[in-house]
């Protein structure tokens, strides 16, 4: 009961904040659905003037995700929300898949193969270069693919600085959603590991870590999978893929509170204060051998952190329901 009364106040302690947080969303969007979910909580928070949505990227190539990026956009009355995605390296996904929604959703979506839409990179210099400095956040929930590449850009019309020298002058910090602890081979971080290697190497800024572990049994989605709404590609899609209740094993993927939640998480981590819900360890991961492998580093003089429990993980995940599960202010 006092942690109930305790988890109460904490949401009505979030519903008012001072200043919105401005984030980049970088997402692999193609083979999980935490994905969408974590789309979904950054609108819900921007409509409550807790976030302030500024660009979704994509860091997948050859495939329909970034049109479920632009109906979730839409859906929330945002449909002109700037979006691009990945050029020349990293991984490439064959064919349009869009997570079953691209039939029912016509219409809602220019970009039905992502190489049609503007590079990523080229969002990302424009997007911050218009930010006040220190003022943005990165959310990166995939490959490391466009962070890498912005690392590596040379000025340009946007800005004369260089990518690195742009990042360090325009972002606050930077939440990825990435490794395993305390060492092993997770799919964000060694699906184009060189890039990894790169951005853990050479990053300006603080990094904060949700790593496999944390997100793994985290579980939140049965909420929206089940809510009333009926045209809403947030809940079609966890409808579609949610394991069904009488499937539900102790020992299934899915649990009944719904699917694994590690971008979720990560939208927690870059748009709310860390402490409300997790404690933190210093230290940073590392790429090591050729094979995707990576390994945690304790550091405690080290500005990058993993994110570790405080808040049960069961009611971690309630608030990322009822974020998921809000209704937009805006639709269109």
């Amino acid at each position: 009961m006092a942690w109930m009364a305790a988890f109460l106040a904490l949401t009505v302690a979030v519903a008012t904040p001072a200043k919105p947080v401005k984030v980049i969303f970088d997402t692999d969007m193609y083979t999980d659905y935490d994905d969408i979910g974590a789309l979904a909580m950054l609108h819900a928070m921007t409509d409550a003037g807790e976030a302030d949505l500024l660009a979704v990227t994509q860091c997948t190539r050859g495939n329909a995700g970034l049109a479920v990026v632009e109906m979730i956009n839409r859906y929330y009355g945002r449909p002109n929300l700037p979006v691009g995605c990945l050029r020349g390296i990293g991984v490439e996904g064959a064919g349009a898949k869009g997570f079953g929604l691209l039939e029912k959703y016509a219409g809602w979506y220019q970009h039905l193969d992502n190489q049609t839409a503007p590079d990523a990179v080229e969002i990302y210099r424009k997007t911050l270069a218009a930010q006040p400095d220190g003022s943005v956040v990165i959310c990166a929930v995939g490959y490391l693919s466009n962070l890498r590449l912005l690392l590596e850009s040379p000025g340009d019309a946007f800005s004369p600085l260089d990518g690195k020298s742009l990042v360090a002058k325009k972002v606050k910090k930077t939440v990825i959603m990435a490794c395993s602890y305390p060492n092993g081979n997770e799919h964000n971080s060694a699906g184009d590991w060189q890039s990894s290697k790169i951005v853990f190497e050479q990053w300006p800024t603080p990094i904060i870590f949700v790593d496999y572990q944390y997100g793994r049994d985290l579980y939140a989605g049965r909420a929206v999978a089940e809510s009333a709404y009926e045209r809403n590609p947030v809940k079609d899609a966890f409808k579609n893929r949610l394991t069904p209740r009488d499937k539900v094993t102790a020992t299934s993927y899915d649990q009944l509170a719904g699917h694994p939640s590690w971008d979720e998480a990560a939208v927690l981590a870059a748009v709310r204060e860390l402490s409300l819900y997790f404690n933190t360890e210093r230290g940073t991961f590392r790429m090591v051998g050729t094979n995707g492998d990576d390994e945690w580093i304790s550091d405690a003089a080290s500005s990058h952190l993993r994110v570790t429990v405080k808040m049960p993980k069961t009611d971690v995940g309630k608030v990322i329901d009822e974020l998921m599960t809000r209704p937009p202010k805006a639709r269109r």
